[in-house]
């Protein structure tokens, strides 16, 4: 886990590491014969780079570039990002909300049982009627006894807490 952001030369250095990483496992398959699980690779890593590059229609950059990195930062996660995003966001969240995804994913982080798979899915929607993203961590760690704290602007809502769970919301309406 790293605090600090990344300089543009070292998440170049993350990105070709991935890169590479991929094209290694899609010739060991091929090389295997196991063309269908090539293929497999090769759409699991396009759809990853779509959503990449779906993020930056938010023009929220501190929460696109968290959410790009953040599974260097925090390699104990399988991070997955799906998104519908037919506008931009309110600039004026991008902080609020990078900041309550830094501390939901420190205090798991910390808590992380290290026998068992974690998973965690960000699922972001943004159009005309508002934004909203959920965080949804899903693994085995200590209970979370920590709120987290956010701007007025947000709104946090848990859906579930538990120590193999947690889902949360955060939201901002467009209206009003």
């Amino acid at each position: 886990m790293t605090d600090k952001a990344f300089s543009v030369n070292e998440a170049l250095r993350y990105a070709r590491h991935d890169f590479l990483n991929q094209l290694q496992l899609i010739k060991m398959n091929i090389d295997l014969e196991r063309l269908d699980e090539a293929k497999e690779v090769i759409n699991h890593y396009t759809t990853e780079v779509k959503a990449f590059y779906e993020l930056s229609k938010l023009s929220l950059p501190l929460t696109s570039e968290w959410l790009q990195t953040v599974n260097w930062r925090f390699a104990g996660f399988q991070v997955k990002i799906s998104s519908h995003i037919e506008t931009t966001c309110n600039a004026l969240l991008d902080s609020s909300i990078r900041d309550v995804l830094e501390q939901a994913i420190k205090l798991l982080h910390t808590q992380l049982s290290p026998f068992t798979e974690q998973q965690l899915h960000i699922h972001i929607v943004c159009t005309q009627s508002g934004f909203k993203l959920t965080f949804e961590a899903i693994g085995e760690w200590e209970p979370i006894q920590h709120e987290i704290n956010h701007e007025p602007q947000v709104t946090l809502t848990h859906e579930c807490k538990t120590s193999k769970n947690w889902r949360f919301h955060i939201e901002e309406s467009k209206e009003g």
